[in-house]
């Protein structure tokens, strides 16, 4: 089915692709600033705090479109297409906080984040350079389906996010309620809005998605710039929108756990790809262009991390350097991907 609806937006040119894309982006956009809302919600109600509901459950809930679009690249024999949307989307998640750093250069607003954050920042560094390394040694270890790397990937990720909780204070400071209202009825609602909100995401971004490899089938571009560039952009829409919102509420614990959460949960995606691989283990048949991908997404998220830890260091003008060196490998990405 998804293959007739990308050969039916391809037969009809340019024109339909593109409004399909953005009715659907914005839908998505929409949707995004709702589930932030929400996730707010949650993580006052439940006083489990925003960095935690954004490391883990925003962090997830925005990761189904690349959940979607990857485990449907493996199935349909282009594991190349799915491995570089997952580096693209680290990528990517990078560059909107190096954006609103540089934006919002006034607010400074990653000063404010959370050191808490560094934890989840240097687990998404571990399992993106495992992934790497399983790439570069084309490992052909398996247990059944699933390859020796992405099997240590999501055990690692676990043990990470065990210790991440283990590092975080046992309850937040409970909020004023609004009059006539319970702890319980608050919570249960936001729960109810972001489940919806979930699902509309979970059925437009696969069609987000299909639009953007409809518009980029016609350019004759490879399948890892397609899909670490294009895809990769395209599948982190929804945590785009999210991290802004969050912003904009004051929320910046939730949008810092919301990109460095992606980042680690995406390479999980792994694992669901090898189940859903005709050819076994994925990431033995990686491109070597791949490894570009994955070598960026390690250095932005270093980049950020170090923004993070630096808040009191020199400036470029109005700009921090680690922020403007993000642009500067996002573009590299670019150079570099780009078919000759």
């Amino acid at each position: 089915m998804r293959a007739a609806a990308l050969n039916w937006l391809t037969s009809q040119g340019v024109a339909l692709p593109l409004a399909a894309f953005l009715l659907i982006g914005a839908i998505v956009f929409l949707s995004g600033a709702r589930l932030t809302r929400h996730a707010d919600a949650i993580a006052d109600a439940s006083a489990l705090g925003r960095l935690w509901i954004g490391t883990l459950l925003l962090a997830a809930s925005t990761s189904l479109p690349e959940l979607t679009t990857d485990v449907s690249a493996a199935a349909l024999r282009a594991p190349n297409l799915g491995i570089g949307d997952l580096m693209g989307s680290s990528l990517a998640n990078m560059l909107i906080l190096a954006l609103l750093d540089l934006i919002y250069f006034r607010r400074r607003v990653l000063d404010d984040i959370s050191r808490n954050h560094l934890l989840v920042g240097v687990l998404a560094i571990i399992l993106t350079a495992l992934a790497g390394l399983d790439m570069a040694t084309r490992s052909h270890g398996a247990f059944g389906p699933i390859g020796i790397g992405s099997a240590l990937i999501v055990i690692i990720y676990l043990l990470g996010m065990r210790a991440v909780r283990a590092e975080l204070p046992e309850a937040t400071p409970p909020v004023q309620l609004p009059l006539g209202a319970t702890r319980r009825n608050v919570l249960r609602k936001a729960i109810v809005g972001f489940a919806a909100v979930t699902a509309v995401l979970g059925l437009a971004t696969p069609a987000l998605v299909l639009s953007a490899e409809a518009l980029a089938r016609t350019s004759g571009l490879g399948e890892t710039f397609v899909g670490t560039l294009l895809v990769g952009l395209t599948t982190s829409i929804p945590e785009g929108v999210t991290i802004i919102a969050a912003v904009r509420l004051g929320a910046l614990d939730l949008a810092a756990g919301n990109a460095f959460g992606s980042n680690a949960f995406n390479m999980c995606i792994l694992l669901a790809m090898d189940l859903a691989s005709p050819t076994g283990p994925v990431l033995p048949q990686a491109a070597p262009a791949n490894l570009i991908g994955a070598q960026l997404a390690v250095l932005v998220t270093a980049m950020i991390l170090l923004r993070i830890l630096t808040p009191r260091s020199r400036t470029i003008g109005r700009w921090r350097p680690e922020s403007l060196l993000v642009l500067i490998a996002y573009a590299t990405a670019i150079w570099l991907l780009a078919p000759s």
